[in-house]
């Protein structure tokens, strides 16, 4: 028994002193990261461009996953139950941590259990769009044609935030529009374009360079103050004070992920998103870079977010089944 006990504890002293050089070595291969979007969203693009730029500071190819499905329930589920060593990781929308657990009554992954944060990467505004078409112009336009005409609009959404939006939209504007589902943000503006819907709710990644070419209207945008790229577009909380409900995207790692390669892809994200290049190019297509300053200040505001969206979610007294 005494050599039994002896060999353990020789045992947890071997695995304690490995760790650290484990993770001086990592990465020794290629890294995956899951994007639960199809391509051509502005996931997508987010993933991609940190993708590329990690991939020259650690030295490794960082290989882009598209997982899309379910309200990014499949990419997530995917990384919750991957091997916790710093080669799967998630890049994980506001929906995937903050909104899915309050909007479904059972979910595959436990966001609070089964990933660890690493960091919050960008904020990216949402956009009320319209068709070219549609002759309102401004957001009290598009509530007073509703109401004179109830059924008058749809509005495309293809994530849990958008969807919530929207929700939150029709109670403080005392009306009732529809929502029709999208698989995506491309397909979403597509069916816009082609005046299948006459409104939609994406981000402004995705809607900004058409509403720029004259191919889409912007009615609103989500935010605490307006975008500075295009400081004419108004946001929704200078209708309705306090509406915000843009889009945070952030990576995230399976829970059980050591500490020492946590902290190794955190200060790699940050050297990342401090350079010029993935800044302007950010910055360009409406997104703001946000950076945590730690894993465990991104744990804490996954926790501050989620209590703020719960109490919306049961305000809008909605559920996805």
């Amino acid at each position: 028994m005494t050599s039994i006990r002896a060999g353990l504890a020789c045992l947890a002293t071997l695995i304690a002193l490995a760790s650290p050089v484990f993770a001086q070595a990592y990465p020794t291969r290629s890294i995956t990261l899951i994007v639960p979007f199809a391509p051509g969203g502005p996931a997508d693009f987010i993933g991609r461009l940190i993708g590329l730029k990690l991939s020259e500071e650690l030295g490794q190819q960082i290989v882009v996953d598209n997982r899309s499905g379910a309200n990014t329930i499949v990419g997530a589920q995917a990384v919750a139950k991957a091997r916790p060593d710093g080669y799967t990781l998630l890049l994980a929308i506001d929906g995937t941590l903050v909104m899915n657990p309050f909007l479904y009554a059972s979910l595959p992954y436990d966001p609070f259990k089964d990933f660890v944060p690493i960091t919050l990467v960008a904020a990216v505004p949402s956009a009320l769009t319209a068709n070219i078409k549609v002759p309102s112009n401004t957001l009290k336009e598009v509530i007073d044609a509703e109401k004179a005409k109830p059924g008058t609009f749809q509005i495309g959404v293809s994530t849990p935030t958008s969807q919530v939006a929207i929700g939150l939209l029709n109670q403080l504007a005392g009306t009732n529009m529809q929502m029709v589902p999208y698989r995506g943000g491309t397909t979403q503006i597509t069916g816009l374009l082609a005046g299948d819907i006459p409104l939609g709710h994406e981000s402004v990644n995705v809607s900004l360079p058409l509403y720029r070419d004259k191919k889409i209207k912007i009615v609103a945008l989500t935010g605490t103050k307006r975008l500075s790229l295009a400081p004419e577009l108004p946001i929704f909380a200078e209708t309705f004070p306090g509406f915000d409900l843009g889009i945070w995207q952030s990576v995230v790692a399976p829970a059980g992920t050591p500490k020492e390669i946590v902290d190794k892809l955190h200060a790699a994200i940050k050297k990342v998103m401090a350079t010029a290049d993935v800044r302007d190019r950010f910055i360009a297509a409406g997104i703001e870079p946000a950076i945590s300053d730690s894993p465990d200040a991104f744990g804490a505001f996954v926790r501050a977010q989620a209590e703020t969206r719960a109490k919306i979610i049961k305000a809008v007294g909605m559920k996805i089944e």
